[in-house]
């Protein structure tokens, strides 16, 4: 029996190839596959760009988006154009001044490169007479609405701020004549927070510069200078000079010693602050009768001396004189003693309570409660890192 007739040897027939080729420069290339299913060949993959395709592709798109922005400046232009001439049509011929008579020009002679100042208003060139005499400035009045403001100055004494209590006083020094030796404990013994007291009967000025040996109702015999020097307080309240006063006809002498007092106490105490009180009068029954010259109207030019010399040394300037006169400038006799001079016990207490009122404000003063300053020590704490 033949091979092909034998069963179990029938050979599968062999599957048809859909490879299709192509003739490409002399050699046969086969070509896409077809699809599955016998569908059409799909696309064939574009090959990647070369750099300088991309290059050019680019060039392309910059010059489409060049040419679209003329495009559309050229007719945002013509819109303009356009709606200009719209107006122009629109508007009346008095505002066009299509129909107005030209100005006829001045002759050259006559035209000026700048206009003269002060020439008069309009816009023409032309030259123009001026009376030179009236040309220049022009000195400002409050007629012709000139106004002027002063820039804001330094009070002429230290006003009130607060009121701290008598613990402000415990690193101050007082220095004066018999006025201030009544604060101490051999006076009337008033409470001014344990402060140094450096009061003398009968010293002046002259009596500080010269360093001349006093006498403290508390402590004995002394030099006032040295004590202080040696005390180095953080304050230091001046009232000196009612003695030196008493009499007329020494102000030049009287202000000279005291500006080398001054000096003198700011080379000693180089970190003291120095509140300088105005000297006090005397009633006005004292004036006429035993102390002419510390009547009002002297007293006035005396402190206002003392004033300026502390708004040259950087010292604070209390008036106390305002607090304890009258309306003529007299001591109140309410406060004053037999001899018209010195204080009562209500004189000094008003004295310390104008002292506790008159501070230079800062946050860590010892202000009473209910004062306007006053901060609880819970706010002290939370204010702290404020200076």
């Amino acid at each position: 029996m033949p091979d092909s007739q034998r069963p179990g040897r029938e050979r599968p027939p062999r599957p048809r190839s859909d490879t299709q080729y192509d003739w490409q420069n002399g050699w046969v290339r086969p070509g896409a596959p077809a699809g599955p299913q016998g569908q059409a060949p799909g696309p064939q993959a574009r090959p990647p760009r070369t750099p300088e395709q991309r290059r050019a592709a680019a060039r392309r798109a910059r010059a489409r988006r060049r040419r679209r922005r003329r495009t559309f400046a050229a007719a945002t232009v013509g819109g303009i154009l356009v709606l200009s001439g719209i107006i122009t049509v629109l508007l009346p011929t008095s505002v066009t001044g299509g129909d107005t008579a030209q100005e006829t020009p001045a002759p050259a002679s006559d035209q000026l490169v700048a206009p003269l100042p002060y020439g008069g208003g309009g816009s023409s060139t032309t030259a123009q007479a001026l009376n030179w005499g009236s040309v220049g400035p022009v000195q400002q009045t409050g007629e012709n609405g000139y106004t002027y403001t002063a820039l804001p100055a330094e009070p002429a004494s230290l006003p009130e701020f607060g009121r701290v209590d008598t613990s402000w006083f415990a690193d101050a020094a007082f220095l004066g004549d018999s006025l201030t030796a009544g604060f101490s404990q051999s006076e009337y013994d008033i409470d001014v927070g344990g402060a140094l007291i450096c009061g003398y009967e009968g010293v002046s000025p002259n009596t500080i510069v010269n360093r001349a040996t006093v006498e403290s109702p508390d402590r004995g015999e002394e030099v006032a200078l040295d004590v202080l020097t040696n005390a180095q307080p953080a304050k230091l309240y001046i009232l000196i000079g009612t003695n030196a006063l008493v009499a007329t006809g020494n102000d030049e002498s009287f202000l000279n010693y005291y500006a080398r007092m001054l000096d003198e106490l700011r080379t000693a105490l180089p970190n003291t602050a120095l509140y300088v009180q105005s000297i006090l009068s005397a009633t006005q029954e004292t004036v006429a009768d035993d102390a002419p010259g510390l009547a009002p109207d002297r007293l006035a030019a005396i402190n206002a001396s003392i004033q300026s010399m502390c708004a040259e040394r950087g010292c604070y300037f209390l008036d106390l004189n305002a607090e304890f006169s009258d309306e003529s400038g007299y001591l109140l006799a309410e406060y004053a003693q037999p001899d018209g001079v010195h204080l009562t016990v209500s004189g000094y207490n008003k004295w310390v309570s104008y002292l506790c009122t008159h501070v230079p404000y800062n946050k860590n003063n010892p202000y009473q409660a209910g004062s306007t300053y006053y901060l609880s020590d819970e706010l002290k704490q939370l204010l702290s890192d404020i200076p």
